[in-house]
C-alpha cells in the first residue's frame, strides 16, 4: 500500500508485478440478503441494490480477457478486477497456465482519500460478487467527472496490442521515408487492423481528454494517424529516461504483450465499499513478457490515476489487494519482505493439496508474491530525498533505508521519488474487528495499517490481541516481515524480534 496526495488533474502511475514466488496493500441499514462467496456469507445492502435498478447510469462492466502470451494464463476484468473467475468462483492466475493451478484466488486496485472538507472519498472491490465500484470509460475533465451510460458501453472491452507489430509498423514507414521500402519489405505490408480502432484520443464534444491511449505521433501533426506512421507507443527507441521522467508525461506501453483498457469510479453508486466516488479516471495496463527465465513466470501492471474532479485529495492510499490462495488454500501462509518491498504468500508444509476451489501443487509447491515497485511520486519538496540506512536520516529528509521500498532516491535526482510498498497486512475470513471490509473505513483503515475498530495495526501475533503475542504499545506497518526490517524501519525504529505468522502459531489456510 502506498500513500501521496492527489490533486485536480494529477497523472499519477502505479506499477505492479505479480511473480510466482503476496501485497502491498458493519452497520448494514436497511434489510439484508445473503450471498454466498467461497463459504463465507456476504451481506448485500438490498437500498444499494436497488439504487442501482433505477440510476439511469453505467451498468457494471462485462469485458474480460485471459492475459496468456507467456508462462502464465490470468484473467483480467474491466470492472478493478483480476485474477477471478466469477462464472465458476475459483481462481484464475494459472503457472504453469497448461495445468491449471491458480497461485491467487483474486485481486483488485483499492484506493481512496480525504476530501477538503474532510470527507472520504473510496473505490475499492474484491470480487464484484456483492457490488461494483468501478465501471468502462473516461470521464469529463471539466470538474464534474462525469460519465454516460453510451460511453461505458463504448470501453467495456480490451485493446490487445504487440510490441512487435509496433516495431515492424515504425520499420515500414522508416523504409518508406528512406526510399528502400520495396528493397526491405519485397511481399509489401499489412498494418494491423487494430491498429485503426486503438483509443489514442477521446470525444472533445464529449469534454473527454483528447488524448487517451499512448501513441508515437510519427509525423508530429498531434493526431492519431496510423496510415502515416503512428503505432501504438512502446518505446522500443528508449527515448524516454525512467529517472528523469515526471508524473505529467506521457506512459508509453509495455511488455510483449499489453492489454490496455479505461476505467473510472464515477459510472454508478459503490455497491461493494459503500464509498463516495472520487473521480477518478483509470488508463490501465496489463502486459508481459515472453522470455527464457523468471519473468516468463510473471504478469505486469500499470495504472495511471488522473483525478478528474475538482478537489484535492489528501491522505491518498492505493493498494493492491490479492486474495493468495496458492493452489489449495488450506494451508497457506502470507509475509513481506521489506527490503525489496514484496508480499507473499507460501505453502505451510512441503505438500499442497487440491481443494474443491482450486488444484493442488503437490510435493515442494512454489511461492507467490506481488512487488509494487513503481508507485505514486512523492510530493516535491525541492529535495533528491536520500536512500540512507541511518533511520533518523531517512525520517527527519522524507527518504528511505531500503532500495526495494521506492525508486528515485539518493539519485541525485530531485523530485523523481517514488513511493514503493508502505503498509503490509491481512485480514481474517470473518466479520471481526480483523476481519472481512464492508463499508468505505473499513477499506481505508486497511490501507493506512488500521483495523476497523481504528486500533493501529500492533508488532507480533495477530496485530490485534495481546493474547496472541500482539505488542499494542508497538506500531507496525508491515505485517510479518520476518527478518527483512533490520533497520526498525516499520516499527519506527523501536527495536523487536522477527515476526513470521508460522512462528505466531496461527493456523495455516
Amino acid at each position: 500500500m502506498t500513500h501521496s496526495s492527489t490533486i485536480f488533474k494529477t497523472y499519477l502511475s502505479l506499477g505492479i508485478s505479480f511473480v510466482t514466488l503476496f501485497l502491498c496493500s458493519i452497520n448494514i441499514q436497511a434489510q439484508t440478503r445473503i450471498t454466498h462467496q467461497k463459504g463465507l456469507p456476504i451481506p448485500v445492502n438490498e437500498d444499494i441494490i436497488q439504487a442501482r435498478v433505477f440510476a439511469a447510469a453505467c451498468a457494471p462492466a462485462t469485458a474480460l480477457r485471459d492475459l496468456e502470451w507467456n508462462n502464465v494464463r490470468a484473467l483480467i476484468e474491466n470492472g478493478g478486477t483480476l485474477w477471478y473467475d466469477r462464472a465458476i468462483d475459483k481462481g484464475a492466475h494459472m503457472v504453469p497456465k497448461d495445468e491449471g493451478v491458480s497461485v491467487v484466488y483474486g485481486g483488485a486496485l483499492w484506493l481512496g482519500g480525504i476530501s477538503p472538507d474532510q470527507q472520504l472519498k473510496l473505490a475499492a472491490v474484491k470480487y464484484r460478487n456483492s457490488g461494483n465500484d468501478f465501471w468502462p470509460g473516461p470521464l469529463t475533465n471539466t470538474g464534474e467527472a462525469e460519465v454516460s451510460e453510451s460511453t461505458c458501453q463504448q470501453y467495456d472491452h480490451f485493446t490487445v496490442s504487440y510490441r512487435s507489430d509496433a516495431m515492424r509498423h515504425r520499420q515500414y514507414h522508416d523504409a518508406v521515408a528512406a526510399g528502400t521500402d520495396e528493397e526491405d519489405f519485397p511481399e509489401g505490408y499489412i498494418m494491423p487492423p487494430y491498429f485503426s480502432d486503438y483509443p489514442a484520443h477521446g470525444s472533445p464534444a464529449l469534454e473527454q481528454d483528447f488524448y487517451l491511449a499512448p501513441f508515437l505521433d510519427y509525423n508530429g501533426n498531434g493526431e492519431y494517424d496510423p496510415n502515416n506512421g503512428d503505432y501504438p507507443w512502446y518505446d522500443f527507441l528508449q527515448q524516454i529516461d525512467c529517472k528523469e521522467r515526471r508524473r505529467e508525461d506521457i506512459v508509453p506501453l509495455y511488455g510483449d504483450q499489453n492489454y490496455y483498457w479505461i476505467f473510472n469510479d464515477k459510472g454508478n453508486i459503490h455497491s461493494e465499499s459503500q464509498g463516495e466516488p472520487i473521480g477518478m479516471e483509470i488508463r490501465a495496463q496489463a502486459f508481459v513478457f515472453s522470455t527464457n527465465d523468471e519473468i516468463n513466470n510473471m504478469t505486469f501492471y500499470n495504472y495511471v490515476l488522473i483525478n478528474q474532479g475538482t478537489q484535492t485529495l489528501t491522505e491518498t492510499y492505493f493498494a493492491q489487494w490479492v486474495d493468495s490462495d496458492l493452489g489449495g488454500h488450506v494451508d497457506d501462509y502470507v509475509g513481506c519482505d521489506v527490503r525489496r518491498g514484496l508480499g507473499y504468500s507460501y505453502n505451510g508444509d512441503q505438500f499442497d493439496e487440491a481443494t474443491s476451489y482450486s488444484l493442488g501443487y503437490g510435493l515442494h509447491p512454489p511461492a507467490m508474491g506481488v512487488d509494487f515497485f513503481e508507485g505514486p511520486y512523492q510530493d516535491a519538496d525541492g529535495y533528491d530525498n536520500p536512500l540512507t540506512t541511518n533511520f533518523s536520516d531517512a525520517v527527519d529528509s522524507l527518504g528511505i533505508p531500503y532500495e526495494g521500498i521506492g525508486i528515485g532516491y539518493g539519485d541525485g535526482i530531485i523530485d523523481n521519488e517514488r513511493y514503493g510498498m508502505r503498509k503490509f497486512l491481512y485480514y481474517n475470513w470473518n466479520y471481526g474487528v480483523n476481519g472481512q471490509p464492508t463499508i468505505s473505513s473499513h477499506y481505508y483503515n486497511y490501507m493506512r495499517g488500521f483495523w476497523k475498530n481504528n486500533q493501529r495495526m500492533a508488532y507480533g501475533g495477530d496485530g490485534i490481541n495481546v493474547s496472541t503475542g500482539a505488542d499494542l504499545d508497538i506500531a507496525a506497518d508491515y505485517m510479518f516481515p520476518g527478518d527483512t526490517d533490520p533497520h526498525r524501519w516499520g516499527t519506527n525504529g523501536i527495536n523487536v524480534d522477527d515476526w513470521s505468522e508460522f512462528e505466531t502459531g496461527n493456523p495455516s489456510g
